[in-house]
């Protein structure tokens, strides 16, 4: 199918992207950003800018047998003014419209349009048990929420089938709430927000993008609670995450508190939803998360990345390493389908975590032994190159490639690909590598390094399964 998304740069819609394409669909991406777009996404996705003249725009649409839209100006975490509220409504409210109108105005018109929408769209409801037949609140964040939905809504009535998206809060380690609050957990001090007995709806980020994927392969329509089956409680999720990220003590943050920093938009924060999938359950969905200790052990502490230690000798440099890191993941690919994808450093930005600012600089027409691969990373607040040189080229089976410049005093990866079937494979990652500065270093190895290519790995894998299955 030809799919048109909108936000697909996102936390969400960036693995949506990797799912959509590995199961041969041709999709066109508008963003506001084509450069951040191209280095985030990778190979064989239509780049288009987001503010398209109309004759353009509605040409898209034209193409599109979906259009998926996630995009929306980040509500959470930010204190709510005039001109805040301004951005929440055009990059919600307005863009709906804009695609119901061109919808309205296609001769070939989409089959599906796919709108994100929010559990806020039902207030602060305590306990109370919350299906998508519950009605909605008043207050402002609600009748934002309501008012997204009935844009996208509008397409109903020139026969175009409309799923409006309530997410909850979504859990995956790279981006949503889990990236705000896991840099204090992991410093021992975890908190949860308000009053403990909030109701916390939550879902896995697989769950999210395999919820997307139902609505289109299914006639399921119209707002659609996209939760797990159980919430939790505000303090047995931080009791949760507290346990399996090793934190030493939980503090309550008060209402008061988040009220003084965030005005307004305290609420988000706050507000107790019990929604439960009542559609997804009724219309067959399985779940792959019903557990919230087994969601957040998936994203927080992996089990199929191990990081030893080594004094394994890289004969070509004639150097010591002192670590290794070892994964694999089976993939429903073949060898040469796995090999050309990881072989191409167009793809390296879709498997990489945004927050490494990942960018390239330099790129040689074609990879083989000996080519150089140049761009640049960002570690915290600080932007480094790093140059990577191709040491063995084996096409299908095997390629290595050592950092000629970068931070670590060795990096040695070799990618290995092993054929299973005619269209299945295992792509084996062993990375020989060393840090400097000494004792220093091997300390902020144990505390943060270590850390951090869990992180890199663990999204890599996640990405390759959506990616290959």
């Amino acid at each position: 199918m030809n799919i048109l998304i909108l936000g697909g740069t996102g936390f969400i819609g960036r693995p949506m992207i990797a799912r959509l394409q590995g199961r041969g669909h041709k999709i066109h991406c508008l963003s506001r950003d084509i450069d951040r777009a191209s280095d985030l996404l990778g190979e064989g996705i239509v780049l288009l800018d987001l503010d398209l003249p109309p004759g353009e725009f509605k040409k898209e649409i034209e193409f599109a047998d979906v259009v998926i839209n996630l995009a929306g100006e980040p509500l959470a975490g930010v204190r709510w003014n005039n001109f805040k509220k301004k951005k929440f409504h055009d990059s919600r409210i307005g863009l709906n419209e804009i695609i119901s109108k061109y919808i309205s105005e296609c001769e070939n018109r989409p089959s599906l349009f796919i709108s994100a929408s929010a559990v806020g769209v039902y207030g602060d409801r305590g306990d109370e048990l919350l299906s998508e037949d519950s009605l909605p609140a008043t207050d402002y964040l609600s009748n934002l929420c309501l008012d997204w939905e009935n844009a996208a809504l509008k397409s109903e009535e020139h026969g175009v089938r409309v799923c409006t998206l309530r997410l909850g809060i979504v859990l995956g380690r790279e981006g949503g709430v889990l990236k705000q609050v896991m840099p204090s957990f992991e410093l021992g001090i975890g908190s949860y927000l308000g009053d403990p007995n909030q109701m916390v709806p939550w879902i896995h980020i697989l769950d999210v993008i395999r919820a997307i994927e139902f609505c289109i392969d299914t006639d399921i329509n119209g707002p659609i609670n996209i939760v797990a089956p159980q919430a939790s409680t505000s303090k047995n999720f931080a009791n949760i995450l507290k346990d399996i990220s090793k934190a030493k003590i939980i503090i309550r943050i008060p209402f008061i508190m988040l009220r003084l920093i965030f005005a307004s938009g305290s609420r988000v924060l706050t507000n107790s939803q019990n929604a439960v999938p009542g559609k997804l359950l009724q219309n067959g969905f399985k779940f792959e998360y019903e557990s919230l200790e087994e969601a957040l052990k998936n994203e927080v502490t992996p089990d199929s990345i191990q990081i030893s230690k080594t004094s394994r000798f890289i004969d070509d440099l004639g150097i010591k390493g002192q670590y290794k890191l070892l994964t694999s993941i089976t993939l429903n690919s073949s060898a040469e389908e796995t090999f050309s994808f990881f072989a191409s450093p167009l793809n390296l930005g879709l498997s990489t975590p945004d927050w490494m600012g990942f960018k390239i600089l330099d790129i040689p027409d074609e990879l083989t032994q000996n080519s150089t691969i140049l761009y640049k990373i960002k570690l915290g607040p600080i932007y480094m190159k790093w140059c990577t040189l191709i040491v063995k080229w084996q096409p299908s089976d095997l390629f290595i490639d050592f950092q000629a410049k970068g931070p670590y005093s060795l990096w040695w990866h070799e990618h290995t690909i092993k054929s299973l079937t005619k269209d299945s494979s295992i792509m084996e990652d062993m990375v020989t590598y060393k840090v400097p500065f000494g004792i220093f270093g091997r300390i902020a190895h144990k505390f943060f390094i270590r850390r951090i290519l869990n992180r890199i790995f663990n999204y890599r894998r996640f990405i390759m399964r959506l990616r290959f299955g």
